[in-house]
C-alpha cells in the first residue's frame, strides 16, 4: 500500500485527543497491534462494551466517494474493501479482505478499472462501490462503477455499469474476478443502484420508467426487467401501472406496485404473507394494495404495512424471501427510508435493523425504536449476536440499545458509533483528515 502504519497512527492522533472523556475507560495499557504488527493500537473512544485499545486499524487510501456509502462490508467473519492498487493512474483499484478477528489479509484482487467518465462531470470518476450478496451457499462482493460506454453501440443508452463478481471465500494475489459484467444503462433521470437482491446482485435505475437488471453472481448471466407489469398474469392499469422488480426469489421476481403490494407472479403475494394488524387485498383508492418491500439481507427481506384502521400507523416485518414465510413484526408509526435500503443483521444471522426497527428472526420478535416524545428516532447501523443495537438519532448522535431493555441511551458525544458488529469485536470506518478511508477493528470486553 502507498501509505504506511506510521501515516495511519499520525491520521488516528485526532480521533486519539478527541476520545478523551468518551465511553472507552482511556487506559493504554494492553493495547495491540496492528494487522501487520509492530504498532501499538491507537485507543479510539468507543462504546463500553468495545476495548478501545485492542484490536487493529488500516488506512485504505483516498478511495473517494461521492454516495456517502463507504466501499468497504463486514461479511462472514471479513471486512472487505476498496483502495486504490498503487498503479499511480488514478483508475485501478483493488479488493481487499481482511480477517476481522485479526486483520491479516486473506487476499486481494486484480486491478479493477473504472469505467472512463466524462472529464468535464462535476466531481469526477469515483472509486468502485462494494456490495456483498449470499446467493445459494455462496458469498460474492461485487466491485461496480459507472461510466461512458465506449463500444461505438448506436443505442440510447450512453452509460454502462461495470462489474467485477469475486467470491468471499477467494485467496492470493491478484485475484481475478469470477465474472466481469458490463450492463448498459442511461442515467439521465438519475444515478445506478446496485444492492443485495436476494437470488442476486439488484440493479435499478430510471430513464423514461423505471428499469432493472440482476446479475446471478454464481453464473455471471444477466436478466434485464424493463416491463415488470408484464411480469403479472391477471394485471390491470390500476394494480400494475408502475411496478417495479424489488428482489429476486430462486422462483423467480418480487414485484412491487407503485401504491403498494407486493408479489412474486406465480409464487406467494402479500396477501398471503402479511402480519397481523394489516388490512390486505385492494382496499385503498384506486386499487392501492399494502405491503411495501424496505430491503433484502442474506435470504430474508423487510417489509412494512400500513396497520388497519389508521392512516398514520404502521407495521414493520421481516420475512423469509424465497417462500414468504414471516419471521417476526412489529407495530412502529415510521415509514423509514423512501427507498429499499440494506437492512444489518448480527453475525449469526438471528438479528436484522432497517431503519428504525429491530427484529430477532429466531424468536420471532420485534422492536420499535420511533420517536417517542422528546426522544428522537434511532437509525440502526449494527446489531450484536446478543441484541445489542447501536445507531443515530435525527441529529447524528450516537446511541446504544442495550438487549433486552429496548430502551435508546445516548453515547459520549465523541464515541465512534459502530457501522457493522463482528463476531467478538466491532468495525469502525471513517475518513481522514487527506480525506483517507479509515478501518479499524475493535474486540469486545
Amino acid at each position: 500500500m502507498r501509505t504506511t502504519r506510521t501515516a495511519l497512527a499520525a491520521a488516528l492522533a485526532a480521533v486519539l485527543l478527541a476520545g478523551c472523556g468518551s465511553g472507552d475507560d482511556g487506559e493504554r495499557d494492553g493495547a495491540g497491534q496492528g494487522p501487520e504488527g509492530g504498532h501499538a493500537t491507537p485507543r479510539l473512544p468507543v462504546p463500553p462494551a468495545f476495548d478501545g485499545g485492542k484490536g487493529w486499524d488500516e488506512e485504505a487510501g483516498r478511495a473517494p466517494s461521492d454516495t456517502g456509502a463507504e466501499p468497504v462490508v463486514a461479511v462472514g467473519g471479513t471486512v472487505a474493501y476498496v483502495e486504490p492498487s498503487g498503479d499511480g493512474d488514478g483508475d485501478g483499484y483493488a479488493v481487499r479482505v481482511r480477517d476481522a478477528a485479526t486483520g491479516e489479509v486473506r487476499w486481494t484482487s486484480a486491478a479493477y478499472r473504472v469505467p472512463a467518465t466524462d472529464p468535464d462531470a462535476p466531481g469526477g470518476p469515483s472509486a468502485p462501490r462494494l456490495t456483498a450478496v449470499r446467493q445459494g451457499d455462496r458469498t460474492y462482493l461485487a466491485a461496480w462503477a459507472v461510466g461512458e460506454r465506449t463500444d461505438g453501440a448506436l443505442t440510447k443508452e450512453k452509460e454502462t455499469v461495470r462489474i467485477g463478481v469475486y467470491p468471499l471465500d477467494a485467496s492470493g494475489d491478484s485475484v481475478a474476478p469470477l465474472h466481469e459484467v458490463e450492463i448498459p444503462v442511461n442515467t439521465q433521470e438519475g444515478s445506478v443502484q446496485a444492492r443485495d437482491g436476494g437470488a442476486g446482485l439488484l440493479l435499478s435505475w430510471r430513464s423514461a420508467g423505471d428499469h432493472r437488471a440482476v446479475v446471478d453472481l454464481g453464473t455471471g448471466r444477466v436478466t434485464r426487467y424493463d416491463d415488470p407489469a408484464g411480469l403479472i398474469p391477471d394485471c390491470d392499469s390500476a394494480m400494475c401501472a408502475g411496478s417495479t422488480v424489488v428482489a429476486v426469489t430462486p422462483d423467480g421476481p418480487v414485484v412491487g406496485g407503485a401504491s403498494g403490494g407486493i408479489r412474486v407472479p406465480g409464487g406467494w403475494s402479500g396477501e398471503d404473507i402479511a402480519p397481523e394488524g394489516v388490512e390486505t387485498g385492494r382496499t385503498f383508492v384506486s386499487g392501492e394494495q399494502n405491503g411495501t418491500l424496505a430491503g433484502v439481507r442474506d435470504g430474508m427481506f423487510v417489509a412494512r404495512w400500513r396497520a388497519a384502521g389508521s392512516a398514520g400507523s404502521y407495521v414493520w416485518s421481516a420475512h423469509d424471501l424465497a417462500s414468504g414465510r414471516l419471521l417476526a413484526s412489529t407495530v412502529c408509526d415510521d415509514d423509514g427510508p423512501d427507498t429499499p435500503s440494506a437492512p444489518v443483521a448480527s453475525p449469526n444471522g438471528t438479528r436484522l435493523g432497517l431503519g428504525p426497527v429491530l427484529f430477532d428472526v429466531r424468536a420471532g420478535t420485534g422492536r420499535c425504536l420511533a420517536a417517542e416524545g422528546d426522544r428522537p428516532g434511532v437509525t440502526v447501523t449494527a446489531v450484536t449476536d446478543d441484541g445489542t443495537a447501536y445507531g443515530t438519532t435525527g441529529p447524528g448522535a450516537g446511541v446504544v440499545v442495550p438487549k433486552g431493555t429496548g430502551t435508546p441511551e445516548a453515547l459520549p458525544g465523541d464515541t465512534l458509533v459502530p457501522a457493522a458488529a463482528l463476531g467478538k469485536g466491532a468495525l469502525f470506518v471513517r475518513r481522514g483528515d487527506d480525506d483517507a478511508l479509515l478501518l479499524s477493528v475493535r474486540q469486545a470486553r
